[in-house]
């Protein structure tokens, strides 16, 4: 039973970080093309900046084993920054503030979470 288990968790960790992964490819392809040129309006982008980054943060996390909450923070806020900053150089995109703010807002959202989720010691 208990191989069973850690081959369960073995499988799930593999699939967060494919999911991980296919959300930043697709963030980064997908932010290249016309199609994301006013794809949400606002406000509500505002919710799938945060759900996205915010998931991609959680599934980092458990890719990782449920260890290394804040390199995957870090990483998933480093992320947020450079999508901003690549926007920049692309027609029809525009970096802004409050983007990144709604990504910082779902990374903190995912750490809260997280946090909630880790059985606390003592």
């Amino acid at each position: 039973m208990r191989t069973e288990a850690v081959r369960l968790q073995s499988y799930l960790q593999w699939a967060a970080g494919l999911f991980a992964l296919t959300m930043i490819a697709s963030l980064i392809r997908l932010g290249e093309t016309s199609l994301a040129v006013g794809l949400i309006p606002s406000p509500w982008d505002k919710l799938a900046h945060a759900g996205t980054f915010g998931t991609i943060a959680l599934s980092l996390w458990l890719a990782a084993g449920r260890r290394w909450l804040y390199a995957c923070a870090g990483l998933t806020l480093s992320l947020a920054c450079y999508d901003e900053w690549r926007q920049l150089m692309l027609p029809g995109r525009e970096a802004d503030l409050y983007d990144l703010l709604a990504n910082t807002v779902g990374i903190v959202l995912a750490v809260w979470f997280a946090t909630r989720l880790t059985p606390k010691e003592g």
